[in-house]
Order: structure tokens, then sequence, then C-alpha cells
């Protein structure tokens, strides 16, 4: 490569981005339709980002990634047979073009582009390879520019995330793989620090399956925004894992549980346990054994008390921290259940190994026992092969009768789903109505 070839100005400061206008945003897409208007050609959005910028700055400086970018930017532009324009960039290794290209063989012709444009990069005095992650996206005429743009954005984020260096297209990117909900976090954020009444929890009952037997109960996170109403549950905690927060609100939601759980506690059954979901991101904190040692002496709930759920994905991680977390809330008494089996990739080996007590059963693999003579088979093998482990297995997600009898007749003795009860707020939960129908019918 030649050392001197000159860079694009990309007109950036040492702060942050050159933001067009949406006005010019538009007119230079518009423009470049124009020049090239046959219904063979049409124009593609490309998001690219420097995946290892950060990387560059630490050993090389900001300057080099301005560099870098500049000349990885000059190297799209400047391509022989696609005429490509630049739409915005930023120093922090990014920028936007659209390009040129002929309909039939546009996704070729990208990779194509990309495959020239990656190459090492002559910056401060070093060579640099630049990883090169793209979301690329056709823009039709109809097309809302910003909608467009956010959806390339999407594209190249969900491709830093599981292939850096490769081109994504934003119709094949995961729905889940999206920018980070900035207002959800925010709000989410706020609510955490002034206003926690937002977040309830509500309870749904695990049941012996042999008859209406109390077992426990799952707290599940519910949060009425003032404004939208009820956020999903799968979008809080999504906002959360994905911006720090989950470690809070976390938190927050154990101690609610355990709190319901003392008041509670004089109606109890000496089986009762109160599950708790647990995101691994929370079990890489080294801190979060001592904080669930300290909420269990203030509530008052003895640790066996206390079921934490966690993904049988984090139970058979690599990540050291999360091994420790387990081994001291194992210490601690509490009891420890793999949530959701059955969608994850784990062995009865590899399950053997950790402190665990309960599994539980994925809905997946209950919903049409009932009726599928292929998904009763798969149920019964799962659930034989789990017992053999000599934990307590909890069937998630039954909905009829015919799915609990089913699941009796197989050996599984707990449950749990809507047929044995519906989540509900504590005040209409009630365990010690429970008690009271059970010494009354005895």
């Amino acid at each position: 490569m030649n050392d001197h070839v000159p860079t694009v100005d990309l007109g950036l400061d040492h702060h942050g981005a050159a933001f067009p206008t949406t006005a010019t945003l538009v007119s230079a897409v518009q423009e470049l339709r124009k020049e090239h208007s046959d219904a063979r050609h049409g124009v593609v959005l490309l998001s690219a980002s420097i995946s290892n910028a950060a990387e560059i700055v630490d050993l090389l400086g900001s300057a080099a990634l301005e560099v870098v970018t500049s000349e990885v930017a000059r190297r799209t532009l400047q391509h022989e047979h696609l005429p490509a324009r630049l739409l915005r960039a930023s120093s922090l290794g990014g920028f936007l073009v659209a390009v040129v290209v002929e309909r039939d063989l546009a996704r070729a012709q990208v990779a194509d582009l990309m495959s020239e444009v990656r190459g090492l990069v002559s910056a401060a005095d070093d060579q640099v390879w630049p990883i090169i992650t793209v979301g690329a996206r056709l823009y039709e005429e109809h097309d809302d520019t910003w909608s467009a743009i956010r959806d390339v954005r999407t594209a190249v984020f969900a491709a830093g995330r599981h292939t850096a260096g490769s081109v994504l297209w934003y119709e094949d990117a995961d729905e889940r793989d999206r920018p980070l909900d900035l207002p959800v976090i925010r709000d989410l954020a706020l609510a955490l620090e002034h206003d926690p009444d937002q977040f309830q929890l509500h309870y749904q009952p695990v049941r012996d399956l042999r008859n209406p037997r109390l077992l426990g109960a799952e707290a599940l996170l519910r949060w009425e925004h003032p404004e939208l109403g009820r956020i999903s549950p799968d979008r809080a905690v999504e906002a959360a894992e994905r911006s720090g927060l989950i470690v809070p609100l976390g938190r927050h939601v154990l101690r609610a549980a355990l709190r319901q759980t003392a008041q509670w506690l004089p109606q109890l059954e000496e089986e009762y346990r109160v599950h708790v979901n647990v995101s691994p991101l929370e079990l890489r904190h080294a801190e979060y054994a001592d904080h669930l040692e300290e909420a269990l002496l203030r509530s008052g709930v003895p640790a066996h008390r206390v079921l934490l759920e966690v993904t049988e994905t984090a139970l058979v991680s690599d990540d050291i921290s999360v091994h420790h977390s387990l081994a001291r809330i194992a210490e601690l008494g509490v009891c420890l259940g793999v949530d959701d089996f059955g969608t994850g990739y784990s062995s009865i080996a590899n399950l053997r190994r950790m402190p665990i007590d309960t599994i539980k059963i994925d809905r997946s693999l209950v919903t049409g026992i009932g009726t599928s003579a292929a998904d009763f088979t798969l149920a019964r093998s799962v659930l034989q092969l789990v017992s053999s482990m000599g934990v307590m297995i909890v069937a998630e997600g039954i909905e009829s009768a015919v799915e609990a009898a089913h699941l009796r007749a197989m050996g599984c003795q707990v449950g749990q789903g809507y047929h044995l009860g519906r989540p509900v707020p504590a005040v209409d939960f009630m365990p010690a109505q429970e008690h009271h129908k059970r010494t009354h019918t005895a």
C-alpha cells in the first residue's frame, strides 16, 4: 500500500461526529438515486464500524483511529465501479455511505467492495489491520431516511455482537439485536432511583401435581410505566442487562421477594420456596453472594426457602466469576435451579457438577404432549434422563388438565403454569388462604 495516498477529509473535530441535517442526508441519497435512476440500479446504505477502534486508540492514540477511519472511507468511496457518497462520519471509528449497486447483484457487489476495502492501514508509524463490520440495507424511494439509517445501525450492531468483521444485511438481522433502547434505559434508571414503586412483583404458584398443595411461587417482575403503561418483562430485563442496570434491578427484585415471603412465613408450609430469577450478569459480580447474604439477614427468611433460577447456559459457562458466585450461594444454603431446561446446550454430566437441586423443564417441551405422540415421547425421555440426577423436577407452562395428567404419569411431581395458577399481585396470591383451606378440609 502507498503510505502517501491522501485520506478522505471526514470533516471531524476531536470531540465527536459530523452529523448532517436530515435534509442534507435525504438530498444526498436522492441525488445519488437520480444520477443512477434506471430500474437496474439501486442505492444501498452501508453503516461501517471499526470494531477494534478501542484497541487502536489504546495502542496508537485517537489521531491514529481517525487516520484509519478516513483511509477505510476513502477506499469505500473510490471504488472503480460502485459510485458512493459519504453521508456521515464519526471520529469514534464509523461512517455511513450510500453506494450504487446493481439490484440483482447487490449482495455480491457489497461483499466484493468490502473485501477490497479491507487491508492494512499505515497510522502513527505502524501498520494497523482494521476490523471492519458493516450493516447493509437497500434504500427504496419511498423509505423514510432516518428509519433506513436506524435499520443499518441495527444490522451493524448485530454483526458486531456476533461476527465482528462481517457484512450483515438488515433483513437477516435478529430482531433482538437492535440498538440500545435509550428511552427505556433512562426511565428504568429514574424509576430505580426515584420511584421504585413502579416495579411490582406478581407471584405464580408452583404446585404438587398429585394434589393442589402449594410448594412455592415464582416472583415475576412487572413494570408499570407512568406514561407508557406496562413495559414487557423481556424489554425491561433486556434494557437492564445491556445498560448495567440489571444489578440494581436484580437487588430490588430479590429484596422485594424476600420481604413478601417474610410476611407470609407464618402461614407457609415447610416445603414452600420463593423462586427468583437471576441474570448471569449479576453472577459475574464478585459481591453478589454478599448482597444475597445481607438480604437474607435483613428479611429473616431462611436460606433454604429461596430458590434462585439461573439459565442452563449460564450454569455451564466457562466464566470463573459465575462459578465462584454459584459456590458461595450454595455455601449460604440457598437453593439453585436450572431455568428453561431444554433450550440451552448443557449436558447432564455438566449439570451434575453444579450445586443445583431443581431443574425446571421448559414449556416448549410440555406444549403438545397432550396432542402429539412425538412430543409426548420427547418429554418423557427428557424427564427420565433428568430424574437420574436426583433433583426436584418442575414442569413449566402447564396449560391444561391433560398436560398435567400426562406429566404425573411420567413421574413428574411438581408443576407451574396457567392451569395451576396465573401470576397475580401479592395481595391476590394469599398463601394464608391456601393454608386455611387445607387445614379445614383435611
